[in-house]
Protein backbone atom coordinates (compact mmCIF):
# COMPACT_ATOMS: atom_id res chain seq x y z
CA UNK A 1 0.00 0.00 0.00
CA UNK A 2 2.79 2.37 0.96
CA UNK A 3 4.65 1.54 -2.24
CA UNK A 4 1.52 2.33 -4.25
CA UNK A 5 1.06 5.66 -2.46
CA UNK A 6 4.70 6.52 -3.00
CA UNK A 7 4.41 5.69 -6.70
CA UNK A 8 1.28 7.82 -6.93
CA UNK A 9 3.06 10.78 -5.34
CA UNK A 10 6.03 10.43 -7.67
CA UNK A 11 3.77 10.19 -10.72
CA UNK A 12 1.75 13.20 -9.57
CA UNK A 13 4.83 15.36 -9.04
CA UNK A 14 6.35 14.26 -12.34
CA UNK A 15 3.07 14.87 -14.15
CA UNK A 16 2.83 18.39 -12.73
CA UNK A 17 6.47 19.09 -13.64
CA UNK A 18 5.93 17.91 -17.23
CA UNK A 19 2.84 20.09 -17.58
CA UNK A 20 4.56 23.16 -16.12
CA UNK A 21 7.70 22.68 -18.20
CA UNK A 22 5.59 22.53 -21.35
CA UNK A 23 3.70 25.68 -20.45
CA UNK A 24 6.87 27.57 -19.46
CA UNK A 25 8.60 26.46 -22.64
CA UNK A 26 5.61 27.68 -24.63
CA UNK A 27 5.63 31.04 -22.82
CA UNK A 28 9.34 31.41 -23.49
CA UNK A 29 8.89 30.69 -27.20
CA UNK A 30 5.86 32.98 -27.36
CA UNK A 31 7.05 35.97 -25.32
CA UNK A 32 10.84 35.95 -25.20
CA UNK A 33 11.69 34.58 -28.65
CA UNK A 34 8.38 35.29 -30.43
CA UNK A 35 8.80 32.02 -32.36
CA UNK A 36 5.23 30.74 -32.03
CA UNK A 37 1.76 32.25 -32.28
CA UNK A 38 -0.86 32.41 -29.55
CA UNK A 39 -2.77 29.49 -31.07
CA UNK A 40 0.37 27.37 -31.24
CA UNK A 41 1.10 28.22 -27.61
CA UNK A 42 -2.38 27.06 -26.56
CA UNK A 43 -1.98 23.80 -28.48
CA UNK A 44 1.47 23.18 -27.03
CA UNK A 45 0.34 23.93 -23.46
CA UNK A 46 -2.76 21.72 -23.82
CA UNK A 47 -0.66 18.85 -25.13
CA UNK A 48 1.74 19.04 -22.20
CA UNK A 49 -1.16 19.35 -19.74
CA UNK A 50 -2.75 16.16 -21.10
CA UNK A 51 0.56 14.31 -20.92
CA UNK A 52 1.01 15.54 -17.37
CA UNK A 53 -2.42 14.28 -16.34
CA UNK A 54 -1.80 10.88 -17.90
CA UNK A 55 1.47 10.53 -16.01
CA UNK A 56 0.00 11.83 -12.74
CA UNK A 57 -2.83 9.28 -12.65
CA UNK A 58 -0.96 6.39 -14.24
CA UNK A 59 -0.66 4.53 -10.94
CA UNK A 60 -4.42 4.67 -10.22
CA UNK A 61 -6.06 4.11 -13.57
CA UNK A 62 -5.44 0.90 -15.47
CA UNK A 63 -8.08 1.27 -18.18
CA UNK A 64 -10.62 3.89 -19.21
CA UNK A 65 -13.16 4.39 -21.97
CA UNK A 66 -13.37 7.01 -24.70
CA UNK A 67 -16.56 7.02 -26.77
CA UNK A 68 -17.21 3.43 -25.69
CA UNK A 69 -13.75 2.21 -26.64
CA UNK A 70 -11.52 0.83 -23.89
CA UNK A 71 -8.02 2.26 -23.68
CA UNK A 72 -5.30 0.34 -21.89
CA UNK A 73 -3.31 2.76 -19.77
CA UNK A 74 -0.18 0.69 -20.09
CA UNK A 75 -0.25 1.25 -23.84
CA UNK A 76 -1.17 4.89 -23.41
CA UNK A 77 1.58 5.37 -20.86
CA UNK A 78 4.08 3.83 -23.23
CA UNK A 79 2.96 6.21 -25.96
CA UNK A 80 3.15 9.13 -23.51
CA UNK A 81 6.71 8.24 -22.54
CA UNK A 82 7.62 7.93 -26.20
CA UNK A 83 6.03 11.32 -26.89
CA UNK A 84 7.90 12.91 -24.01
CA UNK A 85 11.19 11.58 -25.32
CA UNK A 86 10.39 12.85 -28.80
CA UNK A 87 9.50 16.25 -27.36
CA UNK A 88 12.83 16.36 -25.53
CA UNK A 89 14.64 15.57 -28.75
CA UNK A 90 12.58 18.17 -30.60
CA UNK A 91 13.41 20.78 -27.96
CA UNK A 92 17.10 19.96 -28.25
CA UNK A 93 16.93 20.40 -32.03
CA UNK A 94 15.01 23.65 -31.59
CA UNK A 95 17.76 24.99 -29.35
CA UNK A 96 20.33 23.84 -31.90
CA UNK A 97 18.63 25.81 -34.68
CA UNK A 98 18.26 28.90 -32.48
CA UNK A 99 21.93 28.75 -31.51
CA UNK A 100 22.97 28.52 -35.15
CA UNK A 101 20.74 31.48 -36.03
CA UNK A 102 22.00 33.53 -33.08
CA UNK A 103 25.19 34.45 -34.95
CA UNK A 104 23.24 36.05 -37.79
CA UNK A 105 22.90 39.82 -37.94
CA UNK A 106 19.44 41.37 -37.85
CA UNK A 107 19.88 43.00 -41.26
CA UNK A 108 18.91 46.43 -39.97
CA UNK A 109 20.89 49.65 -40.11
CA UNK A 110 24.39 49.47 -38.61
CA UNK A 111 25.34 51.53 -35.55
CA UNK A 112 28.50 52.98 -34.05
CA UNK A 113 27.95 51.04 -30.84
CA UNK A 114 30.81 48.98 -29.45
CA UNK A 115 28.34 46.26 -28.43
CA UNK A 116 27.75 43.50 -30.97
CA UNK A 117 23.97 43.38 -31.51
CA UNK A 118 23.95 39.56 -31.42
CA UNK A 119 25.45 39.13 -27.96
CA UNK A 120 22.40 39.88 -25.79
CA UNK A 121 20.14 37.35 -27.53
CA UNK A 122 22.84 34.67 -27.48
CA UNK A 123 23.38 35.10 -23.74
CA UNK A 124 19.63 34.78 -23.08
CA UNK A 125 19.56 31.66 -25.23
CA UNK A 126 22.53 30.14 -23.42
CA UNK A 127 20.83 30.76 -20.07
CA UNK A 128 17.86 28.72 -21.28
CA UNK A 129 20.10 25.93 -22.57
CA UNK A 130 21.82 25.89 -19.18
CA UNK A 131 18.49 25.97 -17.34
CA UNK A 132 17.20 22.91 -19.21
CA UNK A 133 20.56 21.16 -18.77
CA UNK A 134 21.21 20.79 -22.51
CA UNK A 135 24.79 22.10 -22.52
CA UNK A 136 26.36 18.67 -22.93
CA UNK A 137 24.16 17.81 -25.93
CA UNK A 138 24.71 21.22 -27.53
CA UNK A 139 28.28 21.93 -26.45
CA UNK A 140 29.73 21.81 -29.97
CA UNK A 141 27.06 24.13 -31.37
CA UNK A 142 27.36 26.54 -28.44
CA UNK A 143 31.16 26.59 -28.70
CA UNK A 144 31.09 27.38 -32.43
CA UNK A 145 28.57 30.20 -32.01
CA UNK A 146 30.41 31.52 -28.96
CA UNK A 147 33.69 31.76 -30.85
CA UNK A 148 32.04 33.73 -33.66
CA UNK A 149 30.51 36.17 -31.18
CA UNK A 150 33.65 36.49 -29.07
CA UNK A 151 35.63 37.35 -32.18
CA UNK A 152 33.02 39.91 -33.21
CA UNK A 153 32.82 41.54 -29.78
CA UNK A 154 36.60 41.47 -29.28
CA UNK A 155 37.12 43.21 -32.61
CA UNK A 156 34.58 45.86 -31.62
CA UNK A 157 37.03 46.81 -28.87
CA UNK A 158 40.19 46.82 -30.99
CA UNK A 159 40.69 50.53 -30.29
CA UNK A 160 41.65 49.39 -26.78
CA UNK A 161 43.83 46.35 -27.51
CA UNK A 162 44.99 47.19 -31.07
CA UNK A 163 44.48 43.62 -32.16
CA UNK A 164 42.14 41.72 -34.49
CA UNK A 165 40.97 38.14 -34.28
CA UNK A 166 39.49 35.80 -36.86
CA UNK A 167 36.85 33.11 -36.45
CA UNK A 168 38.46 30.00 -35.02
CA UNK A 169 41.17 31.88 -33.12
CA UNK A 170 41.78 30.80 -29.53
CA UNK A 171 41.04 32.99 -26.52
CA UNK A 172 43.27 32.46 -23.50
CA UNK A 173 44.07 34.29 -20.27
CA UNK A 174 45.86 37.03 -22.17
CA UNK A 175 42.42 38.02 -23.52
CA UNK A 176 40.66 38.24 -20.16
CA UNK A 177 38.14 41.12 -19.87
CA UNK A 178 39.95 42.57 -16.84
CA UNK A 179 42.83 43.54 -19.11
CA UNK A 180 40.51 45.62 -21.26
CA UNK A 181 39.10 47.46 -18.27
CA UNK A 182 42.61 48.35 -17.13
CA UNK A 183 43.70 49.41 -20.64
CA UNK A 184 40.69 51.70 -21.19
CA UNK A 185 41.85 55.32 -20.91
CA UNK A 186 40.09 58.62 -21.47
CA UNK A 187 42.44 59.28 -24.39
CA UNK A 188 40.92 56.28 -26.18
CA UNK A 189 37.41 57.67 -25.73
CA UNK A 190 38.56 61.06 -27.00
CA UNK A 191 40.03 59.38 -30.05
CA UNK A 192 36.65 57.82 -30.79
CA UNK A 193 34.98 61.22 -30.55
CA UNK A 194 37.38 63.13 -32.79
CA UNK A 195 36.19 63.78 -36.31
CA UNK A 196 32.58 62.81 -35.63
CA UNK A 197 29.80 65.26 -36.38
CA UNK A 198 27.83 66.18 -34.45
CA UNK A 199 30.31 65.73 -31.61
CA UNK A 200 29.00 62.96 -29.31
CA UNK A 201 28.93 63.23 -25.55
CA UNK A 202 32.09 61.93 -23.88
CA UNK A 203 30.20 60.09 -21.11
CA UNK A 204 27.85 58.42 -23.60
CA UNK A 205 30.74 57.10 -25.67
CA UNK A 206 32.62 55.86 -22.61
CA UNK A 207 29.47 54.17 -21.30
CA UNK A 208 28.99 52.41 -24.64
CA UNK A 209 32.60 51.17 -24.65
CA UNK A 210 32.25 49.89 -21.09
CA UNK A 211 29.06 48.09 -22.13
CA UNK A 212 31.08 46.52 -24.94
CA UNK A 213 33.62 45.23 -22.42
CA UNK A 214 30.77 43.91 -20.24
CA UNK A 215 29.32 42.05 -23.23
CA UNK A 216 32.72 40.53 -23.97
CA UNK A 217 33.07 39.67 -20.28
CA UNK A 218 29.78 37.73 -20.32
CA UNK A 219 30.88 35.80 -23.40
CA UNK A 220 34.22 35.06 -21.79
CA UNK A 221 32.42 33.73 -18.70
CA UNK A 222 30.51 31.28 -20.91
CA UNK A 223 33.80 30.20 -22.46
CA UNK A 224 35.19 29.47 -18.98
CA UNK A 225 32.11 27.33 -18.21
CA UNK A 226 32.47 25.35 -21.43
CA UNK A 227 36.19 24.84 -20.84
CA UNK A 228 35.44 23.47 -17.37
CA UNK A 229 32.77 21.13 -18.72
CA UNK A 230 35.16 19.86 -21.38
CA UNK A 231 37.70 19.12 -18.68
CA UNK A 232 35.09 17.34 -16.53
CA UNK A 233 33.91 15.20 -19.46
CA UNK A 234 37.46 14.27 -20.45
Amino acid sequence: MKAKEKRLKINTVFGIVVGLVGILCGLWLLISLEKISGAEFVALSFGFAVIGLIIAFAAEVQEFSIAGNGVKLKELRSEAEKTIEELKQARTELFRVLIQKSIEFSGGWGTDSRVDERVEQFIKLFEQVEKFDFIKELQIDVSKALNVLMVGQFNQLRIIHNNTKNIGDVFDESHKPDILYVALKDEIIQELIEGRQPTPNFKDIKHDVINGIKAYSELYAIKVKLDKLETDYA
